[in-house]
C-alpha cells in the first residue's frame, strides 16, 4: 500500500474524462491511499487507483479540486 498525492486538474482540461465525486471517502479492499493534490484530503482509502484501466478525474468533496492520478505512478 503507497501513499499518493493526485494531481490537480484544471475545468479547461478535463477533455470529456469522467468525473467521480469522491464523497467522505472512497473504501477499497485492498491498494493505494489517494489525497487531493489541492487540499490534502484523503479521497481512497485501500484502492488499486494505479492499476484502473479508466482515465477518471476525481472530485474532492472539501475544496472542489479535480483530481488525477499522475502519470509517473
Amino acid at each position: 500500500m503507497t501513499d499518493i498525492i493526485l494531481k490537480v486538474v484544471a475545468e479547461a482540461f478535463v477533455n470529456g474524462r469522467d468525473i467521480m465525486d469522491t464523497g467522505s471517502a472512497m473504501l477499497g479492499l485492498g491498494g493505494d491511499n489517494a489525497f487531493c493534490g489541492g487540499c490534502g484530503r484523503e479521497l481512497m482509502h485501500e484502492v488499486p487507483v494505479r492499476s484502473m484501466v479508466v482515465d477518471l478525474l476525481y472530485r474532492c468533496d472539501q475544496c472542489g479540486a479535480l483530481n488525477e492520478v499522475p502519470k509517473n505512478n
